[in-house]
């Protein structure tokens, strides 16, 4: 309204006008006072946050620190684990070798056996070393015992190399 036209109200017209305007200021009011409450709350709740998002914080923070700590020492396990591989394959060299060895010594001694027992069936001593070793297990189970696979008894050996 202009001012002409306020002129031109009357008292009481002017009275409704002005009791309507404290009306609107006094709404106004109680709805800025609601806000201004809201944004408190609002504020309060922001600061709560913060607070939580400032532990979550530390307590990431103390997690990296214990994830780095058995970072560490899962790679020292890998180290240990990594030289005792290397240790088992020089262990399986070793082991190949000495299966080789071992293979080597078993056909030596199968010559040598074959030789002695040719020796010993050419001298004819195989058929007196089983009929000793026969006689001696039916007849004198106790003795058999005693005899060496040449047919020697070892009573007899050890009396030879005494002397």
């Amino acid at each position: 309204m202009t001012e002409k036209d306020l002129r031109r109200l009357r008292r009481q017209d002017l009275l409704q006008l002005l009791v309507e305007q404290s009306k609107e200021a006094a709404r106004l009011q109680a709805e800025s006072e609601g806000k201004s409450e809201e944004l408190a709350q609002l504020n309060e709740s922001c600061e709560r946050l913060k607070g939580k998002l400032d532990e979550k914080d530390v307590q990431l923070e103390r997690l990296k620190e214990k994830l780095n700590e058995k970072d560490a020492v899962l790679e020292k396990l890998k180290e240990r684990l990594n030289e005792k591989d290397a240790l088992l394959e020089k262990l399986k060299g070793r082991l190949d070798e000495k299966d080789a060895l071992i293979g080597d010594l078993e056909k030596r001694l199968e010559v040598l056996q074959s030789d002695r027992w040719e020796k010993l069936d050419s001298d004819g001593m195989v058929t007196d070393i089983i009929a000793k070793h026969l006689k001696a297990a039916l007849f004198e189970p106790e003795k058999s015992e005693g005899i060496e696979s040449d047919g020697r008894d070892v009573h007899e050996r050890e009396q030879r190399e005494e002397a």
